[in-house]
């Protein structure tokens, strides 16, 4: 574990020290609330308790306004004995009059200019795309998309030390990330000189709390490392360790099919999914997802997004056997069940908005979006301009409708696998005033009660494996992955990109919390995922699932029409997967051994990544992208010099020993002809 702490002393006034083999990165007060537009940076009389792993601050804030009395309960958790804190804060208003709450950070550092920065953009198909800086400018990161991963990704990165003459270079070796856990809108402001502050956006948010009253801040979560891939694996095993929910069934790692890419929704009925769960189940596959397509009226041209919320009729047009059918259907073939939902979803066409218009969103003044991001909801009304697209789930109305729906969809069909999707962006939410929150707060209410249904879905049907997406990757963060047991990266999984992706997803989950799908065939005529399936060699083919290998493994292939020989080698990747993977997958950390590919042929064109098991077990995956060189060798991190390991190529079971000090010396050699764009290999101690 990195010798880091955070600590404070009684007498400090309510600072709070971020601490790395005895060097201060950062003192200060490690909060900064607004009340009344008066700002707070500190309490009057703070009282503190604790120790390094629950640290403890209280009291009544200072300078506020004549007459407001706030108290402010501050808390910074070790997340599972690891260097990573989760930053929490509580307000209550102990005066005789209301206030209005309109920003409370629970994390503030003062840590100088002497670093560099990294960060995200994050836009549908654009998902991490990195942006690197330093901390002499100002950087400000949000959302106001109201989904945590539309506009940029809620993670930042500061790192120093290291040869040159950049920013840090020279200084003690240290890195600090920083990760906002809330789905809605966030910001973390660093400012020129090292004040970084993060936490819910104060962007049109306001909460109004009566005497005696609490709200409670989203929490931020502090990682502090010798370097960025030290903090990127100690927060991936906090977060595998004390964070994501999981169960027996998550964690056999079940392999998923996914009806959507080839099918969409025009092409696919129960006939369509018999026969693909049929050869998915003859594959060694144990999931078969019925993604959109399945609800609203019985028409087989119906479009999915306009029928969103009306999760209680189904299209016999396409189903005629109904749900129950299908599910058994499904079981019949051999194979789990699986459903899509885009439960908070309302489409335009949705009989739902009349028959539940207490649970509706409404921004009521019809204010336009933000410009700082491009508006992606689906189907909304040009007739109302206050329509979200949305339940509120601020209401009990919205919660009442997503839990019934949800619990009622895995009742019917028996689904054990539920992929939760949200093609939403709410900007600053919902602005009803009716419903169970105030004018300023509605995404914040909107979030506590996902969250709410979520762990109550959980509760009543713990047999399944709940996924979260979001057109794709753009609601990807720590606060829904407490109550969810993976991600879904991107709508797009074409290999160039879905690597990008995951070089930038490690610094925030571990593989067990991440899946996408192998690169998919396309029904649509997105470009980039353009691939000839009749001309694609079997190699080709090998490389687009080792690609999505290292982590949850699925595929949305037409199973029944793929090539006799893709077939096969889609079978020996199944198993390939199940036997040798998915055990280092459950327990395991993902540590990049290359720079990070980028789209459209930028980057590093020969990535390598390793997946690490806490018992010495690495598994090595290695691709050459377009424009791409063949790599000789990969450099394996973490190895014993004096120890003997055993090398496998997982693709053609050679296998031969080498020691730890050869392997981090010479490194592995990728051996092959050079048609061969992809290796598995696999490096164990001998026994």
């Amino acid at each position: 574990m990195t010798d880091a702490l955070l600590r404070t002393r009684p007498d400090s006034g309510g600072r709070v020290s971020v601490v790395l083999a005895d060097t201060i990165l950062s003192d200060c007060a490690p909060l900064v609330v607004e009340v009344d537009r008066r700002v707070s940076h500190a309490w009057a009389t703070p009282v503190v308790s604790g120790d390094a792993d629950l640290l403890t601050i209280e009291g009544a804030l200072d300078g506020l306004a004549d007459g407001a009395s706030v108290h402010a309960a501050w808390s910074a958790r070790r997340v599972a004995d690891q260097p990573v804190w989760e930053c929490a804060m509580v307000l209550r208003n102990d005066g005789e009059h209301p206030v209005t709450i309109t920003r409370m950070d629970p994390l503030v550092l003062d840590a100088g200019s002497a670093w560099r920065t990294h960060s995200y953009r994050s836009a549908w198909g654009d998902e991490f795309r990195p942006i690197a800086g330093h901390a002499g400018h100002h950087l400000v990161l949000e959302s106001r998309a109201g989904r945590s991963s539309h506009g940029m990704i809620p993670w930042l990165g500061l790192e120093r030390g290291g040869t040159g003459t950049g920013p840090g270079a020279g200084e003690p070796p240290a890195a600090i990330t920083i990760a906002p856990a809330y789905s809605g809108n966030w910001h973390i402001h660093a400012m020129a000189g090292g004040f970084v502050s993060a936490g819910i956006s104060p962007w049109q948010f306001a909460v109004e709390l009566a005497p005696g009253e609490s709200v409670t801040a989203p929490s931020v979560v502090l990682t502090v490392a010798t370097d960025l891939d030290a903090a990127a694996v100690a927060l991936q095993r906090a977060v595998a360790a004390d964070w994501l929910p999981r169960t027996e069934f998550t964690d056999s790692v079940p392999v998923e099919w996914n009806h959507w890419w080839p099918y969409e929704d025009q092409e696919v009925d129960e006939g369509v999914i018999a026969e693909n769960a049929r050869v998915a189940a003859d594959l060694g596959i144990e999931i078969a997802t019925v993604d959109a397509g399945w609800f609203g009226t019985a028409d087989p041209t119906s479009v999915w997004s306009e029928q969103r919320g009306d999760w209680s009729s189904v299209n016999t047009a396409r189903f005629p056997s109904g749900l129950a059918a299908l599910g058994q259907s499904i079981r019949d073939a051999g194979v789990l069940p699986g459903m899509w939902i885009e439960a908070e979803a309302v489409g335009s066409h949705s009989l739902l908005r009349a028959a539940k218009p207490e649970a509706m969103a409404h921004t009521v003044e019809g204010r336009r979006p933000d410009p700082s991001y491009r508006v992606q909801t689906e189907s909304l009304d040009d007739d109302d301009p206050t329509f979200l697209g949305y339940v509120c789930m601020g209401s009990p109305a919205g919660r009442e409708h997503v839990l019934e729906s949800m619990s009622t969809l895995i009742t019917t069909t028996g689904a054990r696998w539920i992929k939760l999707d949200f093609n939403i962006d709410p900007d600053a939410g919902c602005t009803r005033t009716d419903h169970g929150h105030g004018a300023g707060d509605g995404l914040l209410r909107h979030y506590e009660g996902l969250y709410s249904v979520l762990d109550e879905v959980r509760a009543r049907h713990p047999e399944i494996m709940l996924e979260s997406c979001s057109s794709g990757g753009l609601r990807i963060d720590l606060g829904l992955a407490r109550h969810v047991h993976g991600f879904f990266l991107s709508d797009p999984d074409f290999t160039e990109h879905h690597l990008e992706v995951l070089w930038g997803v490690r610094n925030l989950l571990p593989p067990i919390g991440i899946l996408h799908w192998s690169w998919s065939q396309w029904r649509g005529d997105f470009e980039p995922s353009y691939l000839d399936w009749a001309t694609l060699t079997p190699d080709e083919f090998d490389t687009t699932l080792r690609a999505a290998m290292l982590h949850r493994f699925g595929v949305s292939l037409r199973l029944p029409e793929l090539r006799p020989e893709l077939l096969e080698r889609l079978r020996v990747h199944v198993d390939l997967f199940q036997r040798e993977l998915a055990p280092l997958v459950r327990d395991g950390v993902l540590q990049p051994l290359t720079p990070t590919p980028e789209r459209g042929g930028f980057g590093e064109r020969a990535p390598i990544m390793q997946l690490s098991h806490p018992d010495g077990r690495v598994i090595v995956g290695a691709f050459v992208l377009p424009g791409g060189a063949r790599p000789s060798v990969a450099h394996v991190r973490g190895l014993d010099p004096d120890a003997t390991y055993t090398v496998s190529n997982l693709a053609t079971g050679d296998a031969w020993n080498s020691s730890g000090a050869e392997l981090l010396d010479i490194g592995l050699a990728l051996l092959g002809d050079d048609a061969i764009t992809s290796w598995l290999l696999k490096v164990s101690p001998a026994l």
